[in-house]
């Protein structure tokens, strides 16, 4: 029996083996060129064939879908106004919308694989690329054309570039304050002569005229306060960006603002100070305008007697100067405004105080200037806070 037993256990053993080698024979021929008809077998193999079959649909549907997001996304960025460009972890270009053409102009099946810093040799754009500090856009001049450009992180060491031609907004707001800065230095020669001539007719005046001369010199001062002011804001919005590593001597400031409020306030308020040691880094006189403007708008629109506090601290954010009032403070309505210029919360009120209208705009393109922020908040007939917050470093 055994004679006969082994062999025959060795024949069906052999056999097995066989199977088995033909059935991973036909896996293997399966893997080198899928498709949806998976080999048929008995057993075990049969489960894994069929396994393979239901994983190779579900394959099929997500790179199909995958596919028509892809398409969507080409569509979509086609059809997108500024150029966009996918670049991979070695800067070179993947992908490129048709606007990238006129922008850059790339060509069709001929800068896909080249490093983008290659085609583009800008300086500014070369270091900003290098530095892989996508944080703030890189604005830059490129065939006399002002472009900006915005870089984002995705993926595995991807990068999708957008850039937009600001050339025509650049030109217009540069014709804006142009204007602005030309109009003001053209109205204060008159009004200059205006004044002379009202002081002039002041001495040697009669009762009966006194008041309409008065309201003259009024708006006359008025208006020579206006125009400085435009001038003052014309110079900030094109002057050069200013550098952040000399530090203010917050102190003095504060002392030397505190003390002219005093001067022109002549006792109408109680002003009180309260500094502590703060850190702001910038350009002295143009923190000391912003927090004189602020102390100065709380001495007008303050009642006589009313409290004001001007007052530095400092936190684990960064630092903040205040200036509280308990005056009839601004509706909530108002105050996301309040910077506009020539926004009014009432205009008979702010014209019989002498404002312009501009105070808080020279405020908040001095804080931008620093990096810092302009905060309100107020409650009717219970006062407002104005703080200038300078964020840490």
């Amino acid at each position: 029996m055994l004679g006969v037993a082994l062999p025959a256990l060795f024949l069906a053993l052999v056999s097995y083996i066989l199977w088995h080698l033909y059935n991973l024979n036909r896996l293997i021929q399966w893997f080198n060129k899928p498709s949806k008809n998976t080999p048929e077998a008995m057993g075990v193999w049969d489960d894994a064939f069929f396994s393979l079959h239901k994983q190779y649909i579900r394959q099929k549907k997500s790179r199909k879908k995958l596919s028509k997001m892809l398409k969507q996304f080409q569509k979509s960025t086609k059809a997108l106004p500024y150029a966009a460009i996918v670049l991979n972890s070695n800067n070179e270009i993947e992908w490129f919308n048709p606007v990238s053409k006129d922008v850059f102009g790339f060509r069709n099946g001929l800068d896909v694989g080249q490093r983008i810093d290659n085609l583009i040799r800008q300086p500014e754009f070369i270091k900003y690329l290098s530095a892989k500090s996508f944080g703030e856009p890189l604005a830059f001049t490129l065939q006399q054309r002002k472009l900006l450009v915005n870089i984002t992180g995705y993926g595995q060491g991807q990068y999708l570039l957008s850039a937009r031609d600001i050339t025509q907004q650049t030109q217009l707001d540069e014709m804006r304050r142009d204007f602005i800065s030309n109009a003001s230095h053209e109205l204060r020669t008159p009004i200059t002569v205006m004044s002379g001539y009202i002081e002039m007719l002041q001495s040697n005046i009669d009762d009966a005229n006194r008041f309409p001369i008065e309201k003259i010199h009024q708006q006359t001062v008025r208006m020579e306060k206006i125009i400085k002011e435009l001038i003052d804001l014309a110079k900030l919005e094109t002057s050069t960006s200013i550098s952040l590593n000399e530090e203010i001597d917050m102190k003095a400031l504060l002392n030397e603002v505190y003390n002219e409020a005093l001067s022109l306030d002549q006792s109408a308020h109680d002003i009180q100070l309260d500094i502590q040691p703060v850190k702001i880094n910038g350009r002295y006189e143009e923190v000391r305008t912003a927090i004189s403007n602020l102390l100065t708008n709380a001495i007008r629109y303050t009642p006589h007697g009313g409290v004001i506090v001007l007052s530095s601290i400092t936190d684990e954010n960064g630092s903040y100067i205040r200036v509280k009032d308990n005056g009839p403070g601004v509706a909530y309505e108002h105050i996301s405004r309040l910077t506009e210029r020539f926004y009014r919360v009432d205009e008979g009120r702010s014209r019989e105080k002498g404002g312009t209208g501009l105070g808080l705009s020279i405020v908040k393109q001095i804080l931008d200037r620093h990096g810092a922020v302009l905060q309100i908040s107020s409650q009717l007939n219970k006062g407002s806070l104005f703080s200038c917050f300078f964020p840490a470093k």
